[in-house]
């Protein structure tokens, strides 16, 4: 696992150092000097490959080890706060339940069924939710509460940038920049005469879509946490 996290050019450069420095001592080094001044030139040769295996030693101990030992440092935090991004997307699904005899979940529900659920919400509905003020929340609200508490853990992860997976931070930013949360910091923030939530079904049902394969790469890549 080690190996496997260091750039592969950088692996390449080293082997290749080593394959040639080993044919010039053992071959090289036995052949009479053809003409003048291939032996101060093989010295120089030698040299450098020497000095390209020392700098690979340097960075394997000084610079790519401490880069590992970081990234296992962080990476248990960045576990935690990518999850809760997903459970935050779960909380929300597993709230219609509470006002809608439809019960959904997570790994299977469709387009349909957020639409049929959206249909009978009223977007100055009371939500599960108590806001800050005391009051119940309404839906936008909701959505605007989970909204936040997401974009705040993906602020953390992204904060540790330099330790993290290109293909995990594509799927968080799939989350953040989705219309869903856009569109809801926006609207959260005004009072809509809609009868239903018809609106937002499309978008709410891709946000979930990204939380999906942002679940699913956790789990492939064992960073899933054990209590989820």
């Amino acid at each position: 696992m080690f190996w496997r996290t260091i750039p592969r050019a950088v692996n390449l450069a080293a082997l290749s150092s080593i394959l040639l420095l080993l044919v010039k001592l053992f071959i090289f080094n036995k052949i009479s000097e053809p003409v003048d001044g291939f032996h101060e030139l093989g010295l120089v040769f030698e040299a450098v490959l020497a000095s390209v295996l020392a700098s690979y030693v340097f960075y394997l101990i000084v610079v790519h080890f401490n880069e590992v030992r970081e990234k296992e440092t962080i990476y248990p935090f960045v576990t935690r706060w990518a999850n809760l991004v997903v459970r935050d997307c779960k909380t929300q699904i597993a709230g219609f339940s509470k006002v809608d005899p439809i019960k959904l979940d997570f790994q299977t529900l469709v387009k349909q069924n957020i639409e049929d659920v959206f249909a009978r919400l009223e977007p100055n509905g009371n939500a599960p939710l108590t806001s800050w003020q005391g009051g119940q929340a309404d839906w936008l609200q909701y959505f605007e509460n989970y909204r936040i508490r997401s974009s705040r853990n993906i602020n953390k992860i992204m904060a540790q940038l330099i330790f993290l997976e290109a293909p995990l931070v594509a799927l968080l930013m799939e989350v953040q920049d989705s219309k869903h949360f856009s569109n809801i910091e926006i609207f959260s923030r005004v009072r809509l005469d809609n009868n239903n939530l018809m609106t937002f079904a499309d978008d709410f049902f891709e946000y979930v879509q990204a939380c999906r394969e942002l679940d699913g790469y956790l789990k492939t890549h064992a960073i899933h946490s054990a209590n989820d």
